[in-house]
């Protein structure tokens, strides 16, 4: 007990250096906190993302053409009929059903010419899967059989296009041959999916069918899927039904169409962890620091209490809390810090829009980033801050309570 009443009396000596130390560990903590708080907000909008825009939750589509799917080829079609809508929607936790067929284009305005990626839709059904209706600035999504398209804002202010405006597509068909699609400006989008706002072009899906010579056939099936459903569940019942009608389909989830994302998100965890380790360090610095200083400036008292009998381990025991509530105390006030970072992140978030595009580096995100709460990683941060003042703390304690009693009392 004297040992915890000593460690507990040298946290009000050195005021100032204490107070340095705990502040130090308190900004490298919440700075942790603010963080990765950030990074997870990062990952959490890009999924959401990727599923609102572009994905859907579940993909059907032919195995070889998921292979090359990136190439927007128009090989192993899906051929689109009330057989195959049934067998889907008869599925339990299908919500939504939205066929496709995704070709490379050209777009002309007249003046200028870029590649693009155009999609062919059913605008109820892929309005059932996408949230992309919430986010017209003019216009609206186009019917079947009107020769009209939706482009993304930053696609319109690049080539200089407006409402009404004509626009060409140069496309290849299915037999390899150039067509044109000659379409009218019927609709202009802003999402949250800078992907959609830029490359994209939008139109009716038997449009695309005719221009590209393919049919009733698509390229992939988009779905919904609903809430407490498992993916993985819908996704075996489909392929069993798909094995048992004899179907050369497969059902993918969405995450492995955000493959790029995921590797980024993993790459985010290897750095946070690396964060983690300079976090601790400069704690683990800070302690070490302290300790040293602290045994210098007591080598006298240190020495004195040695010869009054009092062992090593119960003066090494003494810096351990003396270290312990440096940590404490650090600790909290890095978590309290690190709240009002997060809370201050969850609910008004970083606009980027001026200063950086997310899109650049891969992440499907625009213009602004919020965080998230992530609880276990405060008490997680906390305690292990606790038990590295701790840790850290036993070598130089040890190396000030082994002075000779007799040089450490007259070391001054």
């Amino acid at each position: 007990m004297f040992s915890v009443g000593l460690g507990l009396k040298n946290l009000s000596r050195q005021k100032r250096r204490n107070i340095i130390t705990i502040l130090v560990i308190a900004f490298a903590f919440s700075g942790y906190l603010f963080l990765e708080s950030v990074m997870n907000g990062m990952e959490e909008i890009s999924f959401e993302n990727i599923r609102n825009f572009e994905t859907g939750n579940i993909q059907i589509t032919h195995p070889e053409y998921w292979e090359e799917r990136d190439e927007l080829n128009l090989s192993n079609l899906i051929e689109w009929n009330d057989g195959l809508k049934e067998i889907i929607g008869q599925t339990t936790g299908v919500s939504g059903i939205s066929p496709e067929l995704k070709f490379s284009a050209n777009l002309n305005n007249g003046i200028d010419e870029m590649g693009v990626a155009g999609i062919g839709i059913i605008p109820e059904d892929y309005n059932q899967v996408f949230l992309t209706k919430d986010y017209f600035i003019a216009g609206d999504i186009a019917a079947l059989g009107e020769n009209k398209a939706v482009i993304g804002k930053q696609l319109a202010e690049l080539m200089n296009l407006e409402m009404d405006d004509y626009i060409t597509l140069l496309v290849r068909t299915k037999e390899n041959t150039f067509n044109t699609i000659d379409l009218e400006v019927g609709g202009i989008i802003h999402t949250l999916n800078p992907v959609l706002n830029s490359r994209i072009v939008l139109l009716p899906l038997n449009t695309v069918q005719q221009s590209l010579n393919t049919e009733n056939s698509v390229t992939m099936i988009s779905l919904a899927t609903s809430a407490g459903v498992k993916e993985e569940s819908i996704i075996q019942s489909l392929e069993n039904s798909f094995h048992e009608k004899k179907l050369p389909l497969r059902a993918y989830p969405w995450r492995e169409s955000a493959a790029n994302v995921i590797a980024l998100s993993a790459a985010k965890k290897g750095g946070i962890s690396a964060i983690m380790l300079v976090v601790l360090l400069i704690g683990m610095v800070g302690i070490v620091n302290n300790i040293i200083l602290s045994g210098i400036e007591r080598a006298s008292e240190i020495g004195m209490m040695k010869a009054m009998g009092m062992q090593e381990w119960e003066i090494v025991f003494a810096f351990m809390v003396e270290a312990a509530g440096i940590g404490l105390l650090g600790g909290l006030t890095g978590c309290l810090f690190g709240f009002l970072g997060v809370y201050w992140l969850v609910n008004y978030g970083i606009y980027m829009g001026d200063w950086v595009h997310m899109s650049e580096y891969g992440i499907p995100v625009l213009d602004r980033i919020y965080g998230v709460w992530n609880y276990p990683a405060f008490s997680y941060i906390f305690v292990l801050g606790v038990l590295v003042a701790i840790l850290s703390s036993i070598l130089p304690a040890y190396w000030a309570a082994h002075k000779d009693p007799v040089e450490a009392i007259y070391h001054t």
